[in-house]
């Protein structure tokens, strides 16, 4: 069976042989990940044979975006979200049945979750393309190539790793857990999930710390490289907005994996003179554990690409405590806008951190450590603002070209041993 390794040393003494050599590559993918960044870079490097993903606007086109620009400004960006200038929707294969059909009944994703990695691996299979995959749509597309180039974009620390982290949490015990996370996936889908790293050939890792979880966990760490994502630097830009609050910003999903309980607690424990808690994402629907924070947050829902990126700005510091976290762009993201950052060192984005330059990273679960350090935070507010030059300056750092080039370079550079 064709084994293709990632040269990462490349001290490895074996037969070389470019992807290029291949004809081409079949990148799939549930929802807009990473802003179709994988598909885009393969593209420019005329590698890109067809995007297989659920829905993909073709905004690209005169009828579809005029019809798209008619809608209210709320639905439209959200519809933006899934285009990608320079990326033609000719190479997309789209399936908006599967987007709607996810968001009338978002729990039951893991009952249709293959069928994108069906269609993906199956093309693969008749024209004898590689394939690019990211989670959860893995194994469905890498059966059906055994004999193929098989990459997998990990998304998230390996399932074994987060299953973990949830379950030694006992903190607020009561505080809502999304639907469908590794705690409450049945045995089979666990399991299926935990193997998608064994079957790749290569897996692309967003941080050190997936890396290392996949390591862990089976993976031979020659075939794990790291590339960490990237962030639009020329829109996520810092703007002068100055405030007499302490202002601490918490952007992603309202669960237990991103430790937001620990820090809706924190701000209760603290309470911090002259401070708010502003906290953006999706409301879950259950919300009685949320109400009991009320008075020491306010809950924003989701916002638009503009009116977040004024958060960023008008923060004091970005905390994202998470438990166990593949990377977490927001953060890169906050710091583009020069916005330090607060987070553990369980979550991916910590490789970023340089401490008490750009940010701060403390041990997740800890309290303690959370409450400290944001105390010492609401008291040298000036501190923090010297450190907005410092945080703009690694995300310029990464712009998504980075991301694209690496990504491009390090699929060509493996090495392909029979």
């Amino acid at each position: 069976m064709m084994r293709v390794v990632a040269d990462l040393n490349r001290k490895a003494m074996m037969t070389r042989a470019s992807v290029t050599d291949t004809k081409g590559w079949v990148v799939v993918c549930a929802g807009a990940r990473d802003s179709y960044q994988a598909a885009l870079a393969l593209h420019q490097a005329g590698l890109l044979k067809t995007l297989v993903t659920d829905l993909y606007v073709p905004l690209d086109k005169v009828i579809p975006a005029a019809a798209c620009r008619l809608l209210p400004s709320s639905i439209f960006s959200k519809l933006e979200r899934r285009f990608r200038d320079g990326l033609p929707s000719s190479l997309v294969d789209s399936h908006p049945g599967y987007a709607i059909r996810n968001w009338l009944r978002p729990h039951d994703w893991m009952q249709r979750v293959d069928g994108l990695g069906r269609r993906a691996g199956s093309r693969a299979a008749t024209e004898r393309y590689s394939v690019l995959s990211y989670s959860h749509v893995a194994t469905a597309a890498f059966v059906r190539v055994p004999e193929l180039p098989k990459v997998l974009m990990q998304i998230q620390p390996h399932p074994a790793a987060v299953k973990r982290a949830l379950a030694s949490d006992s903190f607020l015990p009561e505080f809502p857990h999304e639907a469908g996370n590794e705690l409450t996936w049945p045995a089979e889908v666990f399991q299926k999930f935990a193997r998608e790293p064994l079957l790749a050939d290569l897996c692309i890792a967003p941080s050190k710390y997936t890396r290392e979880t996949l390591t862990q966990n089976g993976a031979n760490s020659d075939r794990v490289a790291v590339i960490p994502y990237g962030v639009d630097v020329d829109f996520f830009t810092p703007a002068q907005i100055s405030s007499d609050t302490f202002t601490v910003l918490f952007v992603g999903q309202l669960s237990p994996q991103k430790g937001l309980h620990y820090l809706l607690e924190a701000s209760r424990r603290l309470r911090l003179a002259n401070a708010e808690l502003r906290i953006v994402g999706e409301l879950p629907s259950n919300r009685r554990a949320l109400r009991a924070y009320a008075v020491e947050a306010t809950f924003l829902g989701t916002l638009d690409w503009a009116a977040l990126r004024n958060e960023y700005r008008r923060a004091d510091i970005l905390c994202l405590p998470s438990l166990s976290e593949g990377f977490g762009l927001v953060v890169l993201e906050a710091m583009a806008c020069g916005t330090p950052v607060l987070t553990t060192r369980t979550s991916g984005a910590a490789d970023l951190i340089c401490e008490n330059k750009n940010g701060f990273v403390i041990t997740a679960a800890d309290l303690d450590s959370l409450m400290t350090k944001l105390e010492w935070a609401s008291a040298n507010r000036e501190f923090l603002r010297d450190m907005r030059t410092a945080a703009r300056e690694t995300a310029e750092q990464y712009p998504w070209v980075r991301f694209r080039n690496a990504l491009v370079n390090t699929l060509q550079s493996t090495t392909i041993t029979r």
